[in-house]
């Protein structure tokens, strides 16, 4: 029975703490071929931006960690906008982002440089379709 009661108190005093902690909301990324940038956005509803916010945001390039940046304070209350981030990328290559929120919660997200694979253009016939 101690046992049990400790257990409960144990998620009592925790339980709190993860439903404040949550994922960003959505991260907008876009790469820019012309200056060799990658620009990132993350979207993390907060109410106080110095005590819960974007702690860390990791870059990898083809499965290959390559930029990682840590924060102390989020820069709205809506979203951690980041500096530009210097990277060389050519077309075809896999930029993902992976966000964690210093509460728990994770995002992340993929984009391939150079725009929309021609597989996402060809319709089920293999023909081209209109943009």
């Amino acid at each position: 029975m101690k046992r049990l009661i400790m257990i409960a108190a144990v998620f009592a005093v925790f339980l709190p703490s993860l439903a404040l902690a949550h994922a960003p909301n959505a991260i907008h990324m876009k790469y820019d071929m012309e200056r060799a940038q990658l620009n990132v956005t993350v979207q993390h509803l907060v109410n106080d931006p110095w005590q819960h916010f974007v702690k860390e945001v990791v870059v990898y390039k083809n499965g290959r960690e390559v930029v990682k940046k840590e924060f102390d304070f989020q820069t709205s209350h809506r979203n951690l906008t980041m500096p530009p981030i210097e990277l060389s990328a050519m077309d075809g290559d896999a930029l993902r982002v992976v966000a964690n929120c210093s509460e728990g919660g994770q995002g992340e997200k993929t984009i391939t440089v150079g725009g929309v694979k021609k597989e996402e253009l060809e319709g089920p016939m293999g023909h081209d379709v209109e943009k």
